[in-house]
């Protein structure tokens, strides 16, 4: 009898171990094999359209294929580019939830943002796409010829931007305060308006990226009088002319800063073999021909960097001396006058980023960011397009032509 139990009893145990060897292989999908067939959720901090889209939407396309997964693009914008990253770091740390977004918000961390949820130096970081050198145009007809005439002005030289705290603005007050140049920033140009200006004499100098300065110098519009850090040959470098230590320590950040463009991560703590495998295959794809076709024929270089190399990169421009803080606080702390012109829409245009009211007998125009202006509709928020022509609506901007902070409609 006893001997019977005993038989019994090893082959019911030999029954279970050899159950759990069979069901080894299920449980233990790990790195690559674990993301086969599930849906991977890409969360793009911006509106649909524009740079950060097009890399999300493109990085998506190529690691779904490779990863053999399902990948969800999900636009959500907000706070600039907050809202999205904070629903990034709270996800679940699976590896199924990551995301693209700006590198701004290492400012936004460094001055202790309201909204944020996250800390940069502790996400999953996958990669970056491009690098943006910093650079100084002018109108090709200016009497600016270099970055030297500039430096010799005594009068007030005007610079465009698209708005208090904006990159254009931020690079524009860095760059006056680091050479003590005489100045006035003028906001409300973004995109192309603000290259026009140039031509049009409305400002004298804007600071921008590389890739977009090159291609309005290359139509002979502008002239490019300066970089920071770049490779443009016969540019001048504003590194060669610091002298100071907090010149130095202001280019130093904006050098880093053009160096880190494009950033992609997910929540912390995603296993290891998860994200070696993200890693992997978000190199693979941006390393691939038709990647770098698809990006060349948008407009758009590839110069990536990836891993723990970028995380290293995000937690160097993290750590700032306090006077580089006290000077972005200064930033964030301008306040721009703003005046509230309603009356009913009489145009829209793009999707409404561009919308028209009649105000005492004229017509006045606001610019509408998908990120950094509210609108409501009948008291509730709504995006831009839900403005319709004869609507009753109430601008919050700085004038008419400007961007708007909020939009208040009725219809």
């Amino acid at each position: 009898m006893q001997n019977r139990f005993l038989i019994t009893s090893a082959l019911t145990v030999g029954a279970v171990v050899s159950a759990m060897v069979l069901a080894q292989p299920a449980l233990a999908k790990s790195g690559k094999d674990y993301f086969k067939g599930k849906t991977v959720e890409w969360i793009v901090t911006t509106s649909p359209g524009g740079g950060h889209d097009f890399w999300g939407r493109l990085l998506s396309r190529h690691m779904s294929k490779r990863l053999d997964a399902k990948f969800v693009v999900k636009n959500r914008p907000g706070a600039g580019h907050i809202i999205g990253v904070n629903l990034i770091n709270r996800a679940k740390a699976n590896g199924l939830t990551i995301g693209n977004f700006t590198t701004g918000l290492i400012f936004s961390q460094i001055l202790k943002k309201k909204g944020i949820r996250f800390d940069l130096s502790k996400m999953s970081w996958l990669g970056k796409l491009a690098a943006e050198p910093r650079t100084m145009t002018t109108g090709a007809k200016s009497r600016y010829k270099n970055f030297e005439d500039v430096l010799k002005e005594k009068k007030v030289i005007k610079f465009s931007a698209s708005g208090v705290g904006s990159g254009s603005y931020t690079d524009a007050f860095m760059i006056a305060t680091a050479f003590n140049i005489p100045h006035k920033i003028i906001t409300g140009y973004s995109g192309s308006q603000a290259s026009l200006a140039l031509l049009r004499g409305e400002v004298d100098l804007l600071m921008g990226s590389e890739d977009s300065a090159a291609s309005y110098a290359r139509a002979g519009s502008v002239r490019i009088v300066m970089q920071v850090g770049g490779n443009i040959k016969g540019i001048q470098d504003a590194n060669n002319y610091a002298k100071t230590q907090q010149t130095k320590n202001i280019l130093k950040l904006m050098t880093n800063m053009g160096n880190l463009s494009r950033i992609a991560a997910g929540p912390p703590n995603i296993p290891k073999d998860r994200l070696d495998a993200l890693r992997s295959v978000f190199r693979a794809s941006v390393e691939d021909k038709k990647f770098i076709a698809a990006a060349a024929k948008a407009g758009r270089k590839t110069v990536p960097a990836y891993g723990d190399d970028v995380r290293k990169m995000v937690v160097t421009l993290l750590d700032q001396p306090a006077e580089i803080v006290t000077l972005l606080n200064k930033i964030s702390n301008v306040k721009v006058a703003m005046v509230k012109h309603s009356g009913s829409v009489s145009k829209t245009k793009r999707g409404g980023r561009r919308i028209s009211i009649m105000y005492k007998g004229k017509e006045v125009k606001a610019k509408v960011s998908g990120s950094r202006t509210t609108v409501t509709l009948n008291g509730k928020n709504a995006v831009r397009k839900k403005i319709k022509v004869g609507m009753k609506c109430t601008f919050t901007y700085p004038g008419p032509g400007k961007e708007a902070k909020r939009i208040d409609c009725k219809g």
